[in-house]
């Protein structure tokens, strides 16, 4: 099965998006410390802080949903009709994939659990957003993100939130409208095939997807999605069909 995703055309080209990083086993580095109480209780502080820290994000009031923005943005006026290579370099964060694949044919999950594929967003460009409600990073760009598809609903845009894997003590939908987001709708992934694909194992991770279901770029980790840059980005893809 793994060597099946490895084949998809996303998988050989989706390192053009990862941050250059040192990854570090902490586990292994831990363990190489001699006295066990000292192991003990450096998990024990990690694991309080990183609780505390959790907590403090998921019920801070800067996660109500924001006054959606006018369509007749700062995005139009500071960068007006830009292809996509010219707005993509203008946002940090985002590269262009070369091949343009398609989305994976994978089958996620709506609330009610019947399967869904992106060959129900076809003819839509799609924001297309793997997250967790445990990750820290995701929950900070859902606002931008609710905020985005109240903005360009009504010019075949959609932000399709995909839940990835196992969630926290919130349920992903129930997590997304007790914060008043209520512009999105999440689907689900629950063995994490789409990352599996990737070949990744971070969260958040966002593609944009033309009206064909090619996946024409995308960025690991947080994005600020409430730029002007963004948004003209966007506008780049919606473009391309507008008269």
């Amino acid at each position: 099965m793994r060597g099946r995703y490895n084949r998809h055309p996303v998988g050989r080209v989706i390192a053009r998006l990862a941050w250059p990083a040192r990854h570090i086993d902490f586990e292994e580095e831990l363990l190489r410390l001699r006295n066990p109480a000292i192991v003990a209780t450096l998990v024990l502080m990690f694991g309080i802080v990183g609780w505390a820290l959790y907590q403090e994000l998921v019920t801070s009031e800067s996660y109500a949903a924001p006054v959606p923005a006018t369509v007749n943005s700062e995005s139009a006026q500071l960068y007006p009709r830009l292809g996509i290579k010219a707005a993509a370099d203008r946002v940090e964060g985002f590269n262009l994939l070369s091949n343009n694949p398609s989305v994976p044919e994978i089958e996620m999950y709506d609330e009610d659990g019947r399967p869904v594929t992106f060959a129900r967003f076809k003819g839509k460009v799609a924001l297309f957003n793997l997250w967790a409600t445990w990750c820290p990073p995701c929950i900070r760009e859902m606002p931008d993100l609710n905020a985005l598809q109240a903005q360009y609903k009504e010019r075949d845009f959609v932000v399709v939130p995909v839940a990835s894997g196992r969630q926290g003590e919130e349920e992903p939908a129930d997590f997304l409208r007790k914060r008043g987001l209520s512009d999105l709708i999440t689907y689900y992934d629950p063995g994490s095939q789409f990352l599996r694909t990737f070949n990744l194992e971070t969260l958040p991770v966002t593609f944009l997807i033309d009206r064909d279901g090619n996946m024409r770029g995308g960025a690991i980790g947080l994005l600020d999605w409430s730029s002007a840059e963004a948004k003209a980005l966007i506008e780049s893809l919606l473009n391309e069909r507008e008269t």
